[in-house]
C-alpha cells in the first residue's frame, strides 16, 4: 500500500513540475511569428502588422510604407574587429511622409518576452542574461509593460522619443525569450497520478 501511495505521489509531483512554463532563451527572428507590431505616425494614425518569417533567417513585417525586420538571433552581438552588429532590429521608413514617431511590439500575445536584465543574478530561471534596449538614436526610449516575471521579463515594448523621416532607419538591440508549455503528454501523467491517489484513498477508507 505504501509503495503504491508513493508511486502516486511521484507521478503527481512529476507532472506538476513538468507543467511549469519553460523559458527558452535561444530565440531567432523566425521564431517570433504572431507577435504584433504597431507603428505610430506623425499625423496621429497608426498601422498594426503581424510578424512572420520572411526567409530562412529573416523575420519581420514589411509594407510599402514601413518595415521592421531582424536577421538571426534576437540576443544580438557586436564584432569590435569589423564594427558589425548582429541581431539588429531595423525599423525603416519607406514612405511615411509624416514620419514614424513611435513603435509598439506586443510579443506577449505569441509568448515572446523581452529580457532586459544583462546579468543572471536576478534572472528568471531559464532566461539567462538579457540585453537592455540600445539604439542608434539616443532620443529613442523604450519602456516595458505586461510583466511576465519581475524584474526581467515583459510582454510589451514601447519605443518613443524619435522621429523617423522617409528613408531613415532606427536600429536597436533588445533580447527576447520564449515562454513554452510542456507537451500535453504530461497531462496524462498528471491524470494517472490523480487516479492512483483516488483509488488508494477509496481502498483505505473501505469504499
Amino acid at each position: 500500500m505504501l509503495k503504491k501511495w508513493m508511486l502516486g505521489m511521484i507521478l503527481l509531483s512529476t507532472s506538476l513540475f513538468t507543467q511549469a512554463t519553460i523559458i527558452n532563451n535561444d530565440v531567432n527572428s523566425i521564431d517570433m511569428e504572431g507577435i504584433a507590431i504597431t507603428a505610430f505616425f506623425g499625423d496621429g494614425t497608426q498601422d498594426t502588422q503581424v510578424w512572420s518569417a520572411l526567409s530562412s533567417t529573416l523575420g519581420g513585417v514589411s509594407t510599402s510604407d514601413w518595415s521592421l525586420t531582424l536577421d538571426g538571433n534576437t540576443f544580438g552581438d557586436f564584432d569590435s574587429s569589423t564594427g558589425d552588429f548582429y541581431g539588429l532590429w531595423t525599423l525603416s521608413n519607406l514612405g511615411v511622409s509624416n514620419g514614424i514617431v513611435g513603435l509598439t511590439v506586443n510579443g506577449g500575445i505569441a509568448d515572446i518576452l523581452f529580457d532586459i536584465i544583462p546579468g543572471t543574478a536576478t534572472s528568471t530561471p531559464g532566461s539567462e542574461a538579457g540585453r537592455p534596449f540600445a539604439a542608434n538614436d539616443n532620443s529613442a526610449v523604450a519602456t516595458f509593460s505586461d510583466v511576465y516575471s519581475s524584474p526581467d521579463l515583459f510582454g510589451i515594448m514601447d519605443i518613443t522619443g524619435f522621429n523617423l523621416d522617409v528613408s531613415e532607419q532606427l536600429l536597436f538591440l533588445t533580447d527576447t525569450d520564449r515562454a513554452e508549455i510542456p507537451e500535453p503528454s504530461t497531462m496524462f501523467t498528471f491524470a494517472l497520478g490523480l487516479i492512483a491517489l483516488t483509488s488508494l484513498r477509496k481502498k483505505s477508507s473501505g469504499k
